[in-house]
């Protein structure tokens, strides 16, 4: 249903925009077109996880070349009509493309899972030797989509360069500025489902580990994601409790103490610690000392159990939600989200007497 009912909407973007060719001046064919993937602020905290611009039409034929743009990585891929998601970025679609790769449409390109390193920002080209219309998909970040129109040579394109660049820019701006921000605050109580005592409650700050917003344009979605912990730096007393939770619609953090496990995705808490269960689902450790690595795993906002990401019935909250630490001894306590600490996402906890 999902892919039908995007395939319909393309259908009368592409049928709309053809009609209008007709009442506009010709655009000269371009045989390199440009285009970026993801976008930051200056400190990296806020992400744009989307293609900019996510639509163009180009001539058969024609190639793209894909900057990278961010420090958070993405992939630049193209699957067939039909073909299962992949179950991982790791495992390409299955395997990775070199540069610069073709798409007639019957066998999936994709590029490495890529960042922008300390040099020159890579790249990916690919060449679309075929008429069609392709969805251009981030094999990390199921929320950022796009479209590629590839037209036959007889056909006029509707757009040139410089507009898609005046487009990607103005997609870009338009994620970043965004300035909602989630309703937490430290001194905020979170809810405890009675599981905890009065005192108990009265002693748990909250710190918001990430959010984010998804958005669209007609080509398909797009998302802003801020990559920090919300009033991460927290002071209590030993006994208290701290509570982190995750606010983006779709990235998981974690919130990581030490040294990193080897498994990301399963909690841990050693030595002579361990992760347990709250009657409302959520994750709970002590740490006794600072010599403990303790690891929530990803805490995800809830999602729904029958979604794209989640093709099979999922439990009531799961994935973990929430995840929370009781400090016993003074001290100062360093964590991270070890996916995105690259991009500044640490925190601090500081247990007095």
């Amino acid at each position: 249903m999902k892919f039908t009912t995007r395939t319909s909407v393309l259908g009368v973007v592409l049928s709309s925009s053809i009609a209008m060719l007709s009442a506009s001046q010709t655009v000269q064919a371009q045989q390199n077109w440009k285009a970026n993937v993801g976008a930051q602020n200056k400190d990296m905290s806020r992400q744009a996880t989307a293609f900019l611009p996510n639509e163009m039409w180009i001539h058969e034929g024609d190639q793209i070349t894909w900057t990278f743009a961010s420090g958070d990585i993405h992939t630049v891929t193209f699957l067939t009509v039909g073909q299962v998601f992949p179950p991982t970025e790791t495992a390409g679609c299955p395997g990775f493309s070199t540069s610069p790769a073709t798409f007639d449409g019957t066998t999936c390109v994709t590029s490495q899972p890529t960042s922008i390193p300390s040099t020159t920002p890579p790249t990916f080209t690919v060449i679309f030797p075929t008429s069609g219309n392709y969805e251009v998909v981030c094999l990390v970040h199921p929320e950022m989509f796009g479209v590629i129109h590839v037209l036959s040579v007889s056909e006029t394109l509707p757009y040139d360069q410089a507009f898609y660049d005046e487009q990607a820019e103005d997609e870009r701006l338009t994620l970043l500025g965004d300035r909602d921000a989630p309703p937490m605050h430290q001194g905020h109580h979170p809810p405890t489902s009675g599981m905890l005592s009065a005192s108990v409650i009265s002693r748990t700050k909250a710190v918001t580990a990430g959010y984010g917003e998804i958005t669209a344009t007609p080509g398909g979605q797009e998302a802003l994601a801020v990559v920090r912990f919300i009033d991460g730096t927290v002071e209590i007393h030993a006994g208290d409790t701290v509570e982190w939770t995750n606010w983006d619609p779709i990235i998981g953090h974690t919130i990581t103490f030490g040294t990193e496990p080897a498994d990301l995705f399963d909690p841990s808490c050693s030595p002579s610690c361990s992760v347990t269960l709250d009657s409302d689902g959520a994750l709970h450790a002590t740490i006794t000392g600072s010599g403990q690595n303790v690891h929530s795993g990803f805490i995800f906002a809830a999602l729904e159990g029958y979604t794209g990401l989640t093709p099979v019935p999922l439990p009531p909250l799961f994935p973990p939600t929430r995840f929370r630490v009781t400090f016993t001894q003074p001290g100062t306590y360093n964590y991270k989200c070890s996916l995105h600490d690259n991009l500044g996402m640490v925190g601090k906890v500081v247990v007095l007497p």
